[in-house]
């Protein structure tokens, strides 16, 4: 669970498309080299069942999670059909009520990435999800409006939590997982996702690092287009998730982001330029 071992590796997709935000897309070409690149290893897909048995201590042939955040529309027109070639599983997590929509993704945040792409920073529906569902997808939640969870307490973090699964529950029939928007998340957090009814809770340490894991606190790592063959493989091996997810290197990495950008805060992706994926 601590995604360090060989045998289950976590790592967290948000777009496929030609152009977007330059930390959360990849081309659709790039992508089918990476699940190749997957196949090749003899790495499995991962599924719901299979966390279950890492959760009961039980062990795993070599296997990957593939997961998506925000609910991006490519990921129905695009994603799906490669995963249905390649044969692999993913989960995706997803904002209610802009599938309600499948309008725009937009928070605060992404204010001005979807200014400027628009086109490709629409959701899913939920006609989309429900085909998704039958062949390759895990749907699950990532909150009603995308909000930092670790501000949040009492019933404004509940209604986040409660409400955003009750809705998928509602439409699809079930919802056991979420993914914490900013990837950030804190024990008080993982406590009221368990009590919303989550068994399984996703993060992304990418501001902060994570030595310790558990059901409801599954560090992933982020692919985005630098992620060819051997910077792909150095994500999937024990030492690079090690490295990767180390405190004192993720505050490494911060610092010189920041130092990269002057004025900028240090890991803030929604404020950089894009660059098109190659």
């Amino acid at each position: 669970m601590r995604n360090r071992s060989n045998r289950a590796a976590f790592l967290c997709y948000h777009s496929v498309a030609p152009v977007g935000p330059r930390f959360l897309t990849i081309t659709a070409e790039l992508f089918e080299r990476q699940l190749k690149a997957m196949r090749d290893r003899g790495l499995l897909s991962g599924d719901l069942r299979d966390l279950g048995t890492l959760v009961a201590g039980g062990s795993l042939r070599p296997s990957v999670f593939l997961t998506f955040d925000d609910g991006f529309r490519d990921n129905y027109e695009t994603v799906l059909p490669l995963l249905r070639e390649y044969g692999f599983a993913a989960f995706i997590f997803v904002l209610p009520p802009l599938v309600d929509s499948g309008g725009a993704l937009a928070w605060p945040e992404v204010a001005e990435d979807q200014k400027r792409f628009g086109d490709s920073m629409r959701s899913v529906t939920w006609e989309m999800l429900g085909e998704m569902r039958e062949t390759a997808f895990e749907v699950g939640s990532h909150t009603l409006t995308h909000p930092h969870l670790s501000e949040l307490s009492g019933e404004a973090l509940r209604e986040e939590l409660w409400e955003s699964r009750a809705r998928i529950v509602g439409r699809l029939g079930s919802c056991d997982a979420i993914a914490y928007p900013f990837g950030c998340w804190t024990p008080e957090v993982a406590a009221a996702a368990a009590d919303c009814g989550y068994s399984y809770g996703f993060s992304l340490p990418t501001r902060t690092g994570q030595r310790k894991a558990g059901a409801l606190s599954i560090p992933r790592i982020n692919i985005d287009y630098r992620d060819r063959e051997r910077r792909l493989a150095m994500k999937l091996s024990p030492w690079g998730k090690t490295v990767l997810l180390s405190p004192e290197v993720v505050a490494a990495r911060n610092i010189l982001r920041g130092l990269r950008s002057p004025g900028g805060r240090a890991g803030d992706w929604a404020s950089r330029p894009e660059r098109r994926p190659s």
